[in-house]
């Protein structure tokens, strides 16, 4: 069994691959992967992540509704999303919490080290 799951969204097929990778073969995480938002939300809701790691460059034309419908059921939920971008930088970790998230990672990504990032961010003494 593993010790933690995560709900994975990314739309990118080979992305999603490493990240499912390094994370259950490096974090010993379970993984559940999803290529668009709107499958993320209906997944949520069937399989209660410990937490939900988010591409933030989706592409889907309704994107910024997808995501606050995701929020939303993460909240209820008390799922913590941490967003997965090339643009971390660009805000704080204030900032972060304002709009709803954990945190994020940067793109790109050391996927040896990724799984004791998401573990600082959230706190998980793994």
């Amino acid at each position: 069994m593993f010790s933690k799951s995560i709900l994975l969204i990314e739309h990118e097929p080979t992305i999603g691959e490493v990240l499912c990778s390094c994370l259950s073969e490096f974090g010993g995480w379970g993984i559940t992967l999803s290529n668009s938002i709107q499958e993320g939300v209906d997944l949520c809701t069937m399989t209660h992540p410990d937490v939900i790691l988010l591409d933030a460059s989706i592409s889907e034309t309704d994107a910024l509704i997808f995501v606050e419908q995701l929020k939303c059921h993460s909240v209820a939920q008390s799922i913590p999303i941490v967003l997965i971008t090339a643009r971390a930088s660009w805000f704080t970790k204030n900032q972060l919490q304002q709009m709803g998230f954990a945190g994020a990672i940067t793109k790109p990504f050391n996927p040896s080290t990724l799984p004791t990032q998401i573990s600082h961010l959230l706190g998980w003494n793994d």
